[in-house]
């Protein structure tokens, strides 16, 4: 499987055009100058694309970040690395390499098998592994690394593969709207050339191969190298157009192009210096490297990788936010039901330890989150009316949830910009759905089937079996309230928002507003009684007057 990635329409059509149109000098003597003008203008588009090949093994292009082999290993550690290369395997790779950090590992083992995948994604991990200055890394394949599998390994300090495994073929493939899925242009192409180059140089692996794993126009010529004390040959490069390819003895690589992606088998990947060796099992790398097979610490896919990646999808981290909103609405609007609160500490404990494991949130956005929660309740239990403490408390909160979805703080990259943006707008359709949901909850909290039952109140009293149902029917007769009725009159003892309690005839019950918020000593009517729930109008003052 080729690397994926989308792209827009190249300006290769512009380049084209341009070329035509330098037939508009109308002399024969000028026929000198156009040819030069057509050979500048291509150059624009196959420079970047590999024809200045030539030459530039001579020196590097990048920094050395080679290192020789630590004699002894203390603390081994493996990871399985299966599949396709998205976003899942990209989280799992990323929190199991934190781990090992974290562990103190000082041979970090990467066990790949894939056919590839997406682009951003491989490069990111390969850069990791090149990086990587805590441990040792091996790739050890024993079936497959092609595309991005090939590209990962590429950032290893050492590569070993079964002599079977399959290696190699990182052409680039994009979606087309019009074409559907292609080899994408050679300017975009040239961007991956060049990744795929430096990876391999600066490993001390030859470039122009990792440039034919990319390029299918690109042929690999090899020379043995006498003076070399390693005995490492050189290769050099040259696009299947080019005049002047070099002679014998130059040999020519034969899995090297034209019109195919450079793919070797394990054993020539080890010929051809880009693999180290052949210990592709566990057991021959724990001999090769000098450590116990018991001691290998191994990491896998668990079900809860599964977990954790769909959990920070951007819909679900949506609607895990919009549920422990609601959840945590229903909870104020019906003092005494619990469920609520129950159902808003599961979302927030579920959304946290997702981001935790996902590897973008830390202690502070819990912090954060906690003092909005904080602020909040202060506006609603504390603070009469709508001021500092529930704003404060509401930007805590979305700064919290928003920090708690990336691995930065300001964005800086157009990639981070995108994520930063898309977070927001999950957070405001959150917020949309549920204020349309609190609206719901105000008018319909009584008769919302289930939670209606939950009221911690007390049962009114049933005489006997014969006032509990009609003889007719069958089905129960609503039975009075113990406490109040009906018409009665009481005071607001706290504000109801739209809970809260009132005391009617000297005793103190947990009511309703009719939706809108009542001030705590107002006058309150009884409007409806269903079941426990009490709803209860305020008086206006000219009927109270009256």
């Amino acid at each position: 499987m080729q690397l994926a990635s989308h792209f827009r329409q190249s300006n290769s059509a512009y380049l084209e055009h341009a070329i035509k149109t330098t037939s508009i000098y109308p002399t024969q003597g000028s026929r000198f100058i156009k040819i030069v003008v057509r050979l500048v203008i291509a150059g624009f588009v196959f420079i970047p694309t590999g024809i200045s090949l030539m030459g530039q093994e001579d020196g590097r292009s990048v920094p050395d970040m080679t290192r020789p082999r630590p004699v002894t290993f203390k603390n081994p550690a493996l990871i399985e690395f299966k599949g396709q290369i998205d976003g899942k395997l990209t989280t799992y790779f990323k929190n199991r390499f934190a781990k090992a950090k974290a562990a103190g590992v000082d041979l970090l083992i990467i066990e790949i098998d894939s056919p590839g995948g997406l682009k951003i994604e491989s490069l990111e991990m390969a850069r990791a592994l090149r990086d990587c200055t805590w441990a040792y890394t091996v790739a050890i394949i024993n079936n497959e690394a092609i595309s991005g599998g090939a590209l990962v390994s590429l950032g290893c300090d050492e590569i070993h593969l079964n002599p079977l495994a399959k290696f190699g073929d990182i052409g680039e493939i994009g979606f087309d709207i019009e074409k559907g899925w292609r080899l994408i242009e050679p300017k975009i192409e040239s961007y991956l050339s060049r990744d795929a180059r430096d990876l391999a140089e600066s490993k001390g692996r030859p470039p122009a191969l990792a440039e034919a794993f990319v390029d299918k126009d690109v042929l690999v010529y090899r020379l043995a190298n006498e003076n070399d004390p390693e005995g490492k040959a050189i290769f050099k490069g040259f696009r299947v157009d080019a005049i002047n390819k070099p002679d014998p003895p130059w040999k020519l690589v034969p899995e090297s192009g034209p019109e195919r992606f450079l793919t070797l088998s394990g054993q020539r990947t080890v010929e051809l210096e880009i693999g180290q060796g052949a210990q592709s099992s566990r057991e021959k790398v724990a001999t090769e490297f000098s450590f116990e097979p018991n001691n290998l610490k191994v990491y896998r896919a668990t079900l809860t990788d599964s977990v954790v990646y769909y959990l920070n999808l951007p819909l679900i981290t949506g609607l895990l936010v919009l549920a422990g909103l609601i959840a945590l609405y229903f909870e104020l609007s019906a003092p005494g039901i619990g469920i609520g609160g129950l159902l808003a500490g599961l979302c927030a404990v579920l959304f946290f330890w997702s981001k935790f494991l996902g590897g973008t949130s830390g202690w502070l956005e819990v912090i954060l989150f906690v003092a909005g929660i904080t602020f909040i309740f202060t506006e609603v239990f504390v603070i009469p009316g709508f001021g500092i403490p529930g704003l404060t408390g509401l930007a805590l909160l979305f700064g919290s949830v928003l920090l708690a979805s990336q691995n930065f703080v300001i964005p800086q990259t157009a990639a981070q910009w995108n994520q930063t943006t898309t977070t927001a707008l999950i957070m405001i359709c959150s917020g949309i759905g549920f204020v349309a949901c609190a609206a719901f909850i105000s008018k319909r909290l009584g008769s919302i089937p289930v939670f209606n039952q939950m009221v911690l109140t007390p049962m009114p009293t049933i005489k006997s079996s014969e006032d509990a149902t009609d003889n007719e029917t069958g089905k129960p007769i609503p039975q009075p309230h113990p406490v109040v009725s009906v018409g009665d009159w009481g005071k607001a003892e706290s504000l109801l928002r739209p809970a809260g309690r009132a005391k009617f005839a000297g005793r103190s019950v947990d009511v309703i507003s009719d939706g809108a918020f009542v001030e705590s000593g107002a006058q309150v009517e009884v409007v409806k009684i269903y079941g426990n729930v009490i709803t209860v109008s305020e008086i206006a003052q000219e009927k109270e007057d009256v």
